[in-house]
């Protein structure tokens, strides 16, 4: 299970690894357990405690092919966690709800569910859920077929695991068999192979079974790639077994298409399509599209092969009818930027045409009263990012100072780089900024230095309580602060 660093209490803490320890053995009592922890803590008005109880039934269930049956209470638990201002435990919702998409198919939403996790944990300073939606962001480009982002993305999600010190074997797990995914389908299978042994000594260092099963089951992959019959057989084996006795419907149906090409390997056509057949069974069953695609694809060839061609037709038919609405499940609900404005000849302007055009005027910028410089960067910072206004804070009387905001000032110095608040509630100061203006709004909140010494900050602040904030606009927004700092010298 996924050890929650921090809980919401030691004493919560400390309950929840018990209960992982019970879960090993006897999965339907930790889970009866977490079920009824919740419900306690939901009635009791302690929501914190109350959603991670839920977080961690939610980590027991997901590689049960159950995670689906939580959504409604994940959906109102995070809701609920937004009203009491709990960045973590939102942040871990949004996590698990990016999990939940992403094994439907729903790529476009689980970028933004992980994307939302990922801007809470910063803000938070939660490197756990951090290092987990940089991972699952990851997965979004293998799932496109960009291996070699997804790899970065993955290795990316390493050094945060490396920079925030946590001991975490479960997040080890999956990480190094991440990116032995990444580097077996990038063609460097020494390293895949390594870092499938790494996932597997992590897993069996905290006794997750689904982890110990996904790392054969790669290895098996690897072995095949070797024309290693003998370890692939042996490998594909035991990830089977694990899966099956343990309940996890998502890997048993990984390692059967697995199982498959090592029958199609032995001739055995007949256990090929058995296997495949039982592989779409179990992705049908847990709604997992993507896997029933490419179950769908396999039964098409197989029985092509045979000579049926009625069925193959409609298996590929299937296959095809998944993959169009995976793609259509994938299209972006919203555009990256707010819409561009068109120049008097009617031609697009970009933000990033915009934001160089400003850069361009650096230099005058430099040479014009400070007062009308920053009201010029003002404007141009608001049509860049589509926002509702620009809030410039400077240190000291009628800005921010350390006697009213003493944690705001810390968490700017100590994180130095844009912080994205998709929702204005879930801010870690959220009392000590309250009043201010904007501070009941959606906003990117980019400290700015004068030489090395903290001198305020700069609040790009949306006209609504939540906005999703991409990686594009946190770029431009720390493009921005140096303008602006430059009005400080």
């Amino acid at each position: 299970m996924f050890t929650l660093h921090p809980a919401a209490s030691d004493a919560l803490a400390e309950l929840l690894e018990r209960i992982g320890r019970v879960a090993r053995r006897h999965a339907g009592l930790a889970e009866r357990l977490l079920d009824a922890l919740s419900a306690q803590a939901f009635a009791a008005g302690d929501t914190a405690s109350a959603v991670d109880a839920l977080y961690a039934r939610f980590g027991l269930l997901e590689p049960r092919g159950r995670a689906l049956e939580l959504l409604p209470a994940l959906e109102q638990g995070g809701a609920l966690a937004v009203a009491g201002h709990f960045p973590i435990q939102a942040a871990r919702v949004c996590e698990a709800l990016g999990r939940i998409a992403y094994q439907q198919g729903e790529y476009q939403l689980a970028s933004e569910q992980w994307s939302r996790a990922l801007d809470l944990a910063e803000v938070s300073g939660h490197g756990q859920t951090g290092v987990a939606a940089r991972i699952g962001l990851g997965q979004i480009h293998y799932a496109q077929a960009d291996w070699a982002r997804g790899l970065r993305q993955m290795r990316d999600a390493g050094e945060q695991l490396k920079i925030a010190g946590i001991d975490d074997s479960y997040l080890a797990a999956k990480l190094a068999l991440n990116i032995g995914v990444g580097s077996f389908e990038t063609g460097d299978l020494p390293a895949a192979e390594r870092h499938f042994s790494h996932g597997l000594a992590a897993a069996r260092r905290g006794a997750h079974r689904v982890f110990e099963a996904e790392a054969h089951w790669h290895l098996a992959r690897a072995a095949l790639a070797r024309q290693r019959m003998d370890w692939a057989v042996a490998d594909c084996r035991l990830a089977l077994d694990i899966a099956a006795r343990q309940g996890y419907p998502w890997l048993e149906a990984a390692a059967s298409r697995t199982w498959t090409e090592i029958a199609l390997a032995r001739g055995d056509n007949a256990a090929a399509v058995r296997s495949t057949r039982h592989a779409l069974a179990l992705a049908q069953r847990i709604q997992a599209r993507a896997q029933a695609r490419q179950a769908h694809l396999q039964l098409a060839q197989l029985l092509q092969a045979e000579g049926d061609a009625a069925g193959a037709l409609e298996h590929l038919w299937q296959h095809l009818a998944l993959q169009s609405e995976i793609e259509k499940l994938s299209l972006p609900a919203r555009a990256t930027l707010a819409a561009p404005p068109a120049d008097d000849a009617g031609a697009p302007v970009t933000p990033e045409e915009l934001l160089l055009h400003l850069c361009g005027q650096r230099q005058r910028l430099a040479g014009a009263p400070p007062s009308e410089a920053l009201a010029e960067l003002k404007a141009a910072a608001t049509r860049i990012l589509g926002l509702d206004r620009v809030v410039h804070w400077r240190l000291g009387e009628g800005g921010l100072d350390a006697g009213r905001h003493p944690r705001y000032l810390d968490l700017l110095g100590r994180h130095g780089a844009p912080l994205a608040l998709p929702d204005a509630a879930l801010h870690p100061c959220h009392a000590e900024l309250s009043g201010l203006a904007g501070s009941a709004e959606a906003r990117i909140e980019v400290p700015l230095y004068a030489g090395d010494r903290l001198a305020g900050a700069l609040w790009l602040v949306d006209g609504h309580a939540t906005r999703a904030w991409t990686r594009q606009e946190l770029l431009i927004a720390s493009q921005l602060a140096l303008l602006f700092e430059a009005q400080l010298r």
